[in-house]
């Protein structure tokens, strides 16, 4: 199920009367995703893009760089293939001041609150991640009992899944591995 035109999404955080927009996604009728941080900073634009062709990679000052081939986006897609993964923390969201206006975003707000994020950077434990699922198909986000929210917008397939997650076990488990090594 495609439209004829992009489909717009967003993650905002409900910061007491504030919504404030911390990323959006467009999705283009010809399968294209695309993942923004919305910096006004000249000719900077932050963006992950997940391309009809599967090719993902992340662009900041025109110049693009991580590109790894992916499962196309089609109907035969199966599985989880991510977008990205990002910290979110309040402090970061109130310092990009950048009002979320649900009329914007006809495909869905994931809204989170203030409460539910890290307060700021400094031991951030907070992640959103962003995926293509097919449907009943997990998030990749370890381990699952880490997961606090989850919504899979179901506009087209692949689903597009995007998972409020605590890292905290995750990093617990890198740093007992560390220590055995």
């Amino acid at each position: 199920m495609r439209t004829t035109k992009d489909t717009l999404f967003a993650i905002a955080v409900r910061d007491g009367e504030d919504l404030w927009l911390f990323l959006w996604i467009k999705r283009s009728p010809k399968g294209d995703v695309y993942v923004f941080w919305p910096i006004d900073e000249e000719g900077r634009n932050p963006h992950a893009s997940y391309h009809a062709s599967g090719r993902r990679h992340y662009k900041s000052f025109k110049k693009a760089f991580l590109p790894r081939m992916l499962q196309k986006p089609t109907v035969v897609f199966s599985g989880t293939e991510q977008i990205v993964t990002t910290g979110i923390w309040l402090q970061v969201a109130r310092a990009m001041a950048k009002p979320c206006r649900p009329e914007n975003y006809d495909g869905g707000i994931f809204e989170i609150d203030a409460s539910e994020i890290s307060p700021v950077l400094q031991d951030c434990r907070t992640q959103v991640a962003i995926d293509l699922v097919s449907p009943d198909a997990p998030p990749l986000v370890s381990p699952p009992s880490a997961i606090l929210r989850r919504v899979v917008f179901t506009d087209a397939v692949p689903h597009l899944s995007i998972t409020l997650w605590d890292q905290t076990e995750m990093l617990a488990e890198i740093a007992k591995a560390a220590g055995n090594s």
